[in-house]
């Protein structure tokens, strides 16, 4: 009865006949109702070679999209998608977006001094805290979306791509952006839909499969799945690296209806 109790405390989502949309070859299709409870700690990849269904179901997850029936149950805070905008205000400053968040977000904030965290990432990047966001470029502004998400220690972290986090060991700002998210999500629960196997084979643990028509299918460890992926006759089309994501999708208006040692300081 402790141990079930235990269990019960470090649910941080469950997914309970989740079903949602995508488009297959020009069809617009239902996944078969999805089941998953995932747990602190957890660091799961969904594996399917249909990005739709990939970025259907974290939107689901997160909220954007709502399903076409079953249920997401958050027992935690969960994050937006890293890496995309949330709910930032391109008409606000960079640093006024900031500061929006940690006021909405103040039990989850992270650094003690949000300015000298948020100025550390954006000089490496060249720019200013009294920017706008939407005077920036488009690259720009999805690296000013990652250091805002990494200022918080979210219950369940959602991480639809593996940009800004995998590079070259000499890219100061990756590497920079890698040691902020190896510490947010310590055990935390990590819910990934990144294409890219190196990301995953470095962050993830476990896998969740699902096949191109919307049924899951395998539920194992990252390298079991990423084995069974790999040989199942239903999967032919091996899981790529590509990263692209419809970032589209994640708008609130869319629904599925029919120097190294003082940087750690501030970490």
């Amino acid at each position: 009865m402790i141990l079930n109790v235990a269990a019960r405390h470090s649910v941080t989502l469950a997914l309970e006949d989740l079903v949602v949309r995508f488009n297959r070859k020009e069809k617009i299709l239902h996944s078969v109702p999805i089941n998953r409870i995932f747990y602190r700690g957890e660091r799961i990849a969904i594996l399917c070679t249909n990005r739709r269904i990939r970025d259907e179901l974290l939107a689901s997850i997160y909220g954007l999209v709502q399903p076409v029936s079953g249920f997401v149950s958050q027992k935690g805070v969960v994050s937006w998608p890293l890496g995309l905008k949330g709910g930032l205000d391109g008409k606000l400053t960079l640093a006024q977006n900031m500061r929006f968040l940690g006021t909405l977000y103040e039990d989850k904030l992270v650094p003690l001094n949000l300015d000298k965290f948020l100025n550390s990432f954006l000089d490496l990047a060249g720019l200013s805290p009294q920017s706008r966001l939407k005077d920036l470029k488009s690259r720009e502004q999805k690296i000013f979306y990652m250091v805002v998400a990494l200022a918080f220690s979210f219950d369940v972290f959602l991480v639809p791509s593996a940009q800004f986090l995998m590079g070259s060991e000499k890219d100061k700002a990756i590497q920079y952006f890698r040691n902020v998210f190896e510490a947010r999500i310590e055990q935390k629960t990590l819910i990934s839909t990144s294409g890219n196997k190196k990301f995953l084979r470095d962050f993830c643990n476990k896998g969740f499969a699902i096949d191109s028509i919307g049924q899951q299918t395998f539920n194992g460890s990252l390298d079991e799945c990423l084995e069974w992926m790999k040989s199942s006759s239903n999967q032919a089309e091996a899981i790529d690296d590509d990263d692209l994501i419809d970032e589209s999708l994640f708008s609130v208006d869319l629904s599925n209806d029919d120097n190294q040692s003082e940087f750690l300081e501030i970490i």
